[in-house]
C-alpha cells in the first residue's frame, strides 16, 4: 500500500525519474522501494516495450552513408574528460559542430532517406546515428538561436513539453522526438539490449558517444565494443567494491529489456570479462546499487 501510494503520489506531481535520486525521497523511502518506484516511474513514461528482431537474424549490406556524420564525429569529439564525479566521458564541441557544414548536410540526409529500401540491419544503424546526430541538433539548434550553453540537455524542457518529446528532426521525410527514436523505432522493433550502449543524450553519465558513425557492415562489432566500453567505465558502467556491485541507472530504468534486473547485472557481467565478473557469478548474492546519474552536458572544456 504505501509503494501504491508514493507511485500516485508521483504521477500525480508528473515528477521525473530524477526526482527519485532526490535527498527528500532518500529520506523518505528504504532504498529498495525507491528503486522499485523509479524503475516503475520510468516504465511508465515509457511503456514501450523491445522487439522480436535480433541483429543476427539480418546481413548487414550498407545502403545509407554515413561517411558525413563520421567525419563530424572525428573532427569534434574528445575522450577521457572527466566532468564531475564522471571520468572517461567522450565529450563533443558544439561551437565547433554549429559551423561545420557537414553537420547540417548529413541532418538533410537524413531527412531525405528512402526508407523502402533499407533492409532491418541497415535500419537499425540509421535510427541509432540519428538519435545521435539529433540529439546533438537539438543543441546546436538552440545555440545557434543565442540560446545560453545548457549547462544540462533537460534545460530545454518547457513546462509543455519534455526535451525527449519535442520534434528533433525528420528522418526519411517523417517528423520525430528523440523519444520517438528511442522507444518506437529502436526499442520497439528490436531485442538488442546493446541499443543502450549506442545511444546518447548528450549527458555525463549517458554511454560514451562512438567516435565513428554506425553502420550495418560493422555493427554487431561496433554494439559489443560500446557495451564494453560502457561497463569498463567505473564511474558511470560498473563498479565492484566490498561485496557492492554498482551499475549504470539505465539498467535500473530498463532493467525489462534485459529480462529483469538479475538479468541486467548478468548482462554488465558478461561484458565485463573479468576477475570480478568470475567472483560475483559465484556469489550466491551481492548487494546491487546503481550510479546517480550526471545530467552535466557532454560538452569538451574550453
Amino acid at each position: 500500500r504505501r509503494a501504491r501510494r508514493a507511485l500516485r503520489r508521483a504521477r500525480l506531481l508528473h515528477l521525473p525519474p530524477d526526482h527519485f535520486t532526490a535527498p527528500a525521497m532518500i529520506n523518505l523511502l528504504p532504498l529498495k522501494l525507491r528503486l522499485w518506484l523509479e524503475q516503475r516511474y520510468v516504465e511508465r513514461l515509457t511503456p514501450t516495450g523491445h522487439g522480436e528482431r535480433k541483429l543476427g537474424q539480418f546481413s548487414g549490406a550498407t545502403v545509407v552513408d554515413h561517411q558525413l556524420w563520421d567525419q563530424v564525429l572525428k573532427a569534434h569529439l574528445t575522450e577521457n574528460v572527466t566532468i564531475g564525479d564522471v571520468a572517461g566521458i567522450s565529450t563533443v564541441d558544439y561551437a565547433a559542430v554549429a559551423s561545420d557544414g557537414r553537420f547540417d548536410q548529413y541532418l538533410a540526409q537524413l531527412a531525405a532517406v528512402d526508407l523502402d529500401k533499407i533492409p532491418p540491419a541497415e535500419e537499425l544503424a540509421l535510427y541509432i546515428n540519428a538519435y545521435n546526430a539529433l540529439t546533438v541538433g537539438l543543441i546546436v539548434a538552440h545555440e545557434r538561436r543565442g540560446g545560453p550553453a545548457l549547462a544540462s540537455i533537460n534545460e530545454m524542457s518547457t513546462p509543455a513539453a519534455k526535451v525527449w518529446d519535442v520534434p528533433a528532426g525528420q528522418v526519411g521525410g517523417e517528423q520525430l522526438s528523440l523519444g520517438e527514436i528511442e522507444h518506437h523505432k529502436l526499442r520497439a522493433r528490436w531485442n538488442e539490449p546493446a541499443l543502450h550502449a549506442c545511444i546518447v543524450c548528450a549527458s555525463a553519465s549517458c554511454p560514451n558517444l562512438r567516435r565513428e558513425a554506425f553502420c550495418a557492415a560493422r555493427l554487431r562489432e561496433q554494439m559489443d565494443e560500446q557495451v564494453a566500453t560502457w561497463f569498463a567505465n567505473p564511474t558511470k558502467g560498473l563498479a565492484w567494491d566490498a561485496g557492492q556491485l554498482t551499475l549504470s541507472r539505465i539498467l535500473l530504468w530498463f532493467s525489462k529489456d534485459f529480462g529483469g534486473r538479475q538479468a541486467a547485472a548478468d548482462f554488465a557481467l558478461r561484458a565485463l570479462g573479468t576477475s570480478h565478473a568470475a567472483e560475483l557469478r559465484m556469489r550466491s548474492s551481492f548487494a546491487t546499487r546503481y550510479f546517480e546519474y550526471s545530467w552535466r552536458i557532454n560538452r569538451t572544456p574550453n
